[in-house]
């Protein structure tokens, strides 16, 4: 047992726990310490340590979502927006689309990350509908589409968020008809009435809170991550994780191209994010085989459910 210090001075205790106590704590009044479980008394010029045992507490669990394709089906509003993006136009019914490009935009929909590529896949669907309305691109078919855009991906987005306000101050109704809540995670999401749901999205923050609210999804507006002047998934994951510290982070997508990103980011030293892709949402073929062998728990949304249930 080391003597008695000065009361006040630093004990140095590193050698009694090797697992995240302090370091260093000060020595008071021979009574318990605060926030520890090290009680401390004076017995015949020595301390006497009670209760060793350092009890961390425990990090909590932290489940981010993705909004579009996991949460909300907004992939016919976002045909819709495209188009009047590209030509000019407010339109709002799917029956004033060329429908073969529409078709052909819903079948390649889940190539687009950045939603400023959007307008970029509906322009070779306008292209391409006469030639051959069943064709499914293939990634490398797709990337070689996106490189050979000269505008910047920042400036395509904005264009569209643009467009899309304009659709919504035209007709609400309209713009809302095009949006539906995947379910029946939705309404779970509802009856757990938890203030505390976040959210890392390529949709814009505004017309994200519009749907939430319209379909009674209670989201505080701090915790919409958006991709609002063109920021990424990254920089968003980033910003929460700094806001909400020390947690055990879990995030769900349906894009393995977004999960892969945020993986080899934030995964590359130790694993900071347990990441899950989501199969109902906007998939390709063999996107879950894809995600599996990355290594990212691919789930049903039935199997989501019940993980929400027990884990979250």
């Amino acid at each position: 047992m080391p003597t008695l210090p000065d009361a006040g001075s630093q004990i140095d205790v590193a050698s009694l726990s090797a697992n995240g106590f302090r370091n260093k704590f000060v020595y008071k009044n021979s009574k318990q310490l605060p926030n520890s479980n090290l009680k401390i008394t004076k017995t015949n010029g020595l301390l006497t340590y009670q209760d060793l045992k350092i009890v961390q507490k425990k990090k909590e669990s932290m489940l981010i979502f993705d909004f579009d394709g996991v949460l909300m089906d907004s992939v016919r509003e976002i045909a819709v927006t495209t188009y009047n993006m590209l030509k000019g136009t407010i339109v709002t019914r799917l029956d004033q689309l060329p429908q073969e490009a529409l078709n052909l935009f819903l079948r390649n929909r889940f190539h687009v990350q950045p939603i400023g590529d959007a307008p970029v896949l509906m322009e070779w669907c306008l292209e391409t509908d006469d030639s051959d309305p069943q064709i499914l691109l293939s990634e490398k078919e797709y990337d070689d589409i996106i490189r050979h855009i000269d505008d910047p991906v920042t400036v395509r987005t904005t264009r569209f968020f643009d467009t899309r306000a304009r659709f919504k101050a035209r007709d609400l109704k309209a713009w809302i008809a095009l949006n539906k809540p995947v379910q029946p995670l939705w309404d779970r999401l509802i009856e757990r009435r938890r203030s505390d749901l976040v959210m890392l999205t390529n949709k814009n923050r505004e017309a994200t809170l519009a749907l939430c609210n319209h379909f009674g999804l209670q989201v505080k507006n701090a915790n919409i991550y958006s991709g609002d002047n063109g920021t990424t998934k990254i920089d968003n994951m980033q910003q929460i994780m700094q806001r909400f510290k020390d947690c055990n982070y879990a995030f769900i997508d349906d894009s393995v191209k977004n999960l892969s990103e945020i993986d080899a980011y934030f995964n590359k030293d130790k694993k900071a994010i347990a990441l899950i892709f989501a199969e109902w949402g906007y998939t390709g073929p063999d996107d879950a085989r894809l995600a599996r062998g990355l290594g990212y728990q691919s789930l049903t949304i039935e199997k989501f459910m019940d993980q929400l249930q027990s884990k979250f």
